[in-house]
This record gives structure tokens, sequence and C-alpha cells, in this order.
């Protein structure tokens, strides 16, 4: 089997000199980390950079100290792939653990539960398989008994799930994983709508992105689902699609007061990701009353094919960047990478603006 690792793993000391950013807080049901110095002003680092052709997809943990990322090669012949687990505790020396070698392509997906004892991988034939990750050196597997299934978030403790695919969006009770119990949430009918999907901690709030595969943005949007009572979800129309502008991906922290939405613009081709603050958002609104916009890509260019995760606060994301337009000839393409950020520092980004 062949390990596939990243083509150099960037150095952190030289971001973070005197600084342990991505050091986790308190979160509600999780543990305690020692105080860190501020991050500095507009901070991120790369922690995975591999090549030009290679996917990936990211899950944190609520309290940022582990992490989640697939490797995928997925023009490959046959594609092949990897998921590792990152042990971020220090993240000036991040470690890193094989959790599936190669096995032809297994890495599409990934989920990872807020405490960061459970795990989820997706298989590009559409397997699904839950990963006991309490000894993480010796992590269990055990397939779902779940067809269609091609985005899944976790709560904390892995209790609770969302999940998006070719029928639907369900809520799922995994309290007996042989017989998971399941809410539909969103139905459209048309198996030609891709999702993402992600859950707060207490999975009581869901973020829903929905789009028509039609290539041209196409009908969706973003849903907010407010699912504290179980047997009536309330649903929100959080963003609508439109002006050849389609949400692509989303992320919730934790607490369910922050989102990250990924865009895609169909004929400019540029890409571009939004922060959002839920703690001031106004249910008579289709968008949060505040924001940042944030450019995965150097340029703002033509960067789109991405993943994000956030941690419990909304403080620290996984954000990736993956260039798909990347001539396959060219022999020096822009890297496919997975970068760590510290959402609280930003300065220089631009502001999304409020409504009115």
């Amino acid at each position: 089997m062949r390990r596939v690792f990243p083509a150099g793993v960037v150095c952190l000391a030289v971001v973070l000199a005197a600084s342990t950013a991505c050091a986790a807080g308190r979160t509600e049901s999780g543990p305690t980390s020692s105080p860190a110095a501020p991050p500095p002003k507009d901070f991120r680092v790369t922690l995975l950079s591999e090549h030009a052709k290679f996917t990936h997809g990211v899950a944190l943990s609520s309290n940022g100290e582990r992490a989640l990322t697939s490797s995928v090669e997925e023009l490959a012949d046959p594609p092949h792939g990897s998921v590792t687990l990152w042990d971020l505790t220090d993240p000036l020396k991040p470690r890193a653990t094989p959790l599936v070698p190669d096995r032809g392509g297994t890495a599409v997906e990934v989920a990872l539960s807020g405490d960061g004892r459970r795990a989820a991988t997706f298989h590009a034939r559409g397997e699904l398989t839950l990963w006991d990750l309490a000894d993480p050196a010796h992590p269990s597997p055990r397939k779902l008994a779940a067809k269609g299934v091609t985005s899944l978030a976790l709560s904390y403790d892995g209790r609770y799930a969302i999940a998006g695919g070719d029928q639907g969006v369900h809520f799922w009770d995994l309290a007996n994983p042989d017989q998971v119990r399941k809410t539909m949430l969103l139905g459209t009918g048309d198996p030609t709508y891709s999702y993402d999907v992600a859950l707060s901690d207490d999975a009581n709030r869901a973020l829903v992105n929905y789009r028509a595969d039609d290539g041209g943005g196409g009908d969706g949007g973003v849903m907010l689902y407010d699912l504290s009572d179980r047997s009536e979800p309330e649903a929100y129309a959080l963003l609508r699609n439109g002006g050849y502008t389609s949400a692509d991906e989303v992320a919730l922290s934790g607490d369910g007061n922050t989102a990250l939405v990924g865009y895609r613009h169909w004929t400019t081709y540029h890409e571009f990701v939004t922060y959002w603050d839920l703690r001031t958002w106004d249910k008579t609104e289709l968008r949060p009353m505040t924001g940042w916009k944030v450019v995965p890509g150097v340029d703002g260019g033509t960067t789109w094919g991405w993943d994000l995760a956030l941690d419990h606060d909304g403080k620290r994301a996984l954000i990736t960047a993956h260039d798909v337009y990347a001539p396959l000839a060219d022999p020096n393409p822009p890297p496919s990478e997975v970068q760590f950020w510290a959402l609280d520092t930003l300065t220089g980004f631009t502001r999304f603006p409020a409504p009115g």
C-alpha cells in the first residue's frame, strides 16, 4: 500500500514564530487548553500542499486539536488517495497518522465528530464507513448500511448526523448504527441535485447547501434548520442562488453561531468564501447581518473546488484551495492546498455588505 502524503508540509514556524494560533479554547463539552498568545493579523498557514491534480476533503474537531484530511487524485487511472488524521495539539509540530491508506480512492469525503473520537469516510463508489478513534493508533472501522450518501456531518458525540445524497437530505439518529432512524429535511425529487451539509455540536442547528448540477448555477441555495424540536424541524432560506453565482460548500461552527459559505461564479469562474455571523441573523432576512469575504487563493482568481470546516467557536477553520482549471501540461501548476485559518484575526479582507 502506498501512503499519499503532501509533497511538503510547509514549515509553520515561519508564520507562528511566537504563536500557538490554533490552540483550542473551552467548548461546552470539550477539554480546556492552555491559553494561547494572540495570532498575528490575517493569520493562515498551509497544512498540506500537494500536486494540483489532488483534491481534498477536511474536517475539524470542536477544540481544533484534531483534524481529518483526505487526498484524492481522481483523474488518475485508477483513482487513488488516502485519509490522514492530524494531531494539532501543538500547531508548530503537527503529527500526521494515515487513517486509511491508498485503496483506490477511498478518501473522497470525510467527517469528524466534535469530540474528535468518531469519523466517517466516503468511497467514490458510495460506501460509507464509520470510525471509532478512541484509540487513534488502532482505529476501528464499521460499515454503515447507507446508499447514495455523498455528504455527512456528525454531532459532538457522534450520536446524530445529517446526510445528503441522491434521496435528499436526512437527519439521522445513530444510536443504533444497524437501524439508523431518519427524518427527511429536504427532498427535491431530483437525483441531479448535489448537497453539502453541516451540523452544530448539539445537533440543534444544521446548514444545508443544495444545488442543481446543470452547469450554470442552477436552482438552489443555503437552508438553515432549527432541529431543537426533532419532531418538527423548522427551515429558513438563508441564501438563494442567483446572478450566475451559486453557493457550493458550507461549514457550521460547533456552537451554531458562525458559518462559512463558498461561492462559484459561473461566467467569471471567480470563487470566494464568506464568513457569516448568525448570532444577529434576522429570520425575516435571507442573509445574515455581518460577514467577511474570504478568498482562499492569493490572486482571488479561478481557484475553485474546496472543502470547509470550523471549530466550536468559529474562530479556526480549515479551507482547501484547488485550481481545477490548471492546465494538465503545466509543469508548475498551482498546488492543491489545505490551509488553517484564524478567522478572528482577519483585517485585510473585503467586508461583506450589511442588508439595507
